[in-house]
């Protein structure tokens, strides 16, 4: 460190220079162009190191990869060829798992995690591209069914801020069980998505809120956590929700611009609101979820045991699931039962499991449909 001083108005600064040199980071995960991907991590004092999967079995092409060590203390391994996608892994090393140092982290299964993205060579309408851009905005409001500030995202389309007089229909969109606020944006890149569909007019610009999907009454567990079961969140959206950003940004205050859609835990969450607030929401998307034990009669308090009634009601409802996921077989027994009652649906399968690329291509065909 050094030292210099200066003599200004008769006071004598002095100023302290640090010179500081930063060790190069260690180089994150490398796809390779056959889609097998190297890890690398230096942990000199370890005995063993894995890399272990946490997405299904397929993902990554093994359940987990043993590393070896070079004389520098660098573990190192090539996988398999691993599908197209965003995948969940961790390390364990000498039996302790933690996320890769040298990844990103994204919250998914309930903390923290590090996940690796391999290219799809068929697929770019998720990459950010020369387009106009939307914003990402963090809303942060009071919950009077919480008791508490709550904070979720909010997607505004290109023109929001310069366009003052003009209004938008909203999506709300949920994440998965496990997850948060953050998914549909980390991981799902509905950002991205929704600018390069308004920017081919082949979706509408509209606002997009991501909440999280828990949400505890005062003085009660926290839902995530064990014996933490009672979920309000029903109760947030119709109560606080919806109302804070019909106040606060410019939509379009009416059912018909109005749609509520999710993932997996979300899929549930939107059938189960959605249909039991038809007065509030007229479109409803369900990703990968809300078709188990599927009776046309009594679910959803019997919403669709009159066809005709429902299908005044619901402007679209959009049901979707990748064909190796473990829920399909529910997801297409829910359409094959709407179909053969008469209720007007979009249905769409895709290849993939219960993951995220199969949730991008969900939002990517539902917004085209939506507020039309």
């Amino acid at each position: 460190m050094k030292s210099t001083s200066y003599l200004v108005s008769g006071v004598i600064l002095t100023l302290f220079i640090c010179s500081v040199s930063f060790a190069p980071l260690m180089k994150e995960q490398q796809v390779n162009a056959d889609r097998t991907v190297t890890f690398r991590v230096k942990a000199p004092d370890a005995k063993q190191v894995k890399v272990v999967n946490k997405s299904d079995a397929n993902a990554m092409g093994a359940a987990e990869y043993e590393m070896k060590k070079d004389a520098n203390g660098v573990w190192s391994v090539t996988t398999n060829p691993c599908r197209p996608g965003l995948h969940y892994y961790q390390l364990n090393i000498d039996g302790f798992e933690c996320p890769d140092p040298a990844s990103h982290k994204y919250f998914g299964w309930a903390w923290w995690a590090s996940a690796l993205e391999i290219p799809d060579p068929n697929l770019d309408f998720y990459l950010p591209k020369d387009v106009p851009h939307g914003n990402i905005r963090y809303h942060w409001y009071h919950s009077k069914t919480t008791g508490a500030v709550r904070n979720c995202l909010i997607y505004t389309p290109p023109g929001y801020d310069t366009q003052t007089e003009k209004r938008y229909p909203v999506l709300y969109l949920q994440h998965g069980s496990g997850e948060s606020e953050l998914g549909w944006t980390m991981q799902g890149k509905v950002n991205f998505i929704l600018d390069n569909l308004i920017a081919r007019k082949k979706a509408l610009p509209m606002i997009i809120v991501m909440d999280n999907g828990y949400a505890a009454r005062p003085g009660a567990p926290d839902p995530y956590r064990p014996g933490g079961q009672d979920n309000r969140f029903s109760d947030l959206v119709i109560n606080d929700l919806v109302p804070t950003i019909d106040r606060e940004y410019r939509t379009i205050p009416n059912r018909e611009n109005r749609a509520l859609a999710g993932l997996s835990m979300g899929a549930g969450q939107a059938m189960n609101i959605g249909l039991a607030n038809l007065n509030i929401f007229a479109s409803i998307g369900a990703f990968s979820g809300g078709g188990r034990s599927f009776d046309p009669n009594t679910s959803y308090s019997g919403v669709f045991k009159d066809a005709s009634a429902a299908n005044e009601k619901i402007k679209l409802l959009w049901i979707g699931c990748g064909d190796l996921d473990g829920g399909f077989a529910s997801a297409k027994n829910l359409h094959e039962a709407l179909t053969a009652n008469g209720i007007r649906h979009t249905w769409f399968e895709c290849p993939g499991s219960h993951e995220w690329q199969v949730w991008r291509r969900h939002i990517y065909e539902f917004a085209q449909l939506l507020f039309k």
